[in-house]
């Protein structure tokens, strides 16, 4: 039989704000935080940066999309597609 591989298609926001906590070494304290459907799944310190931590977490990002939030502050919004290990049909 021929397998074939199943993806899962998600919505990514990527937030300009603060981080929470207290600063640590040369960490910066601004910087974009990304959720995936709700879940937080980390920070980076350029848009770029957050293709890379998606890459590396097995997402693949398309275009963003810029939503800015009520408050003014910058807002991307992505779809991202992770593809499972091959199931059979």
């Amino acid at each position: 039989m021929a397998k074939k591989k199943k993806h899962i298609e998600s919505e990514v926001v990527v937030t300009y704000k603060k981080k929470r906590g207290r600063p640590s070494g040369i960490d910066p304290m601004i910087a974009w935080h990304i959720e995936i459907d709700g879940e937080h799944m980390g920070y980076a310190t350029s848009l770029n940066g957050v293709s890379s931590v998606l890459y590396d977490m097995g997402w693949k990002v398309w275009a963003y999309r810029r939503t800015p939030d009520k408050k003014g502050r910058p807002k991307f919004k992505a779809r991202v597609v992770r593809f499972d290990k091959e199931k059979e049909l």
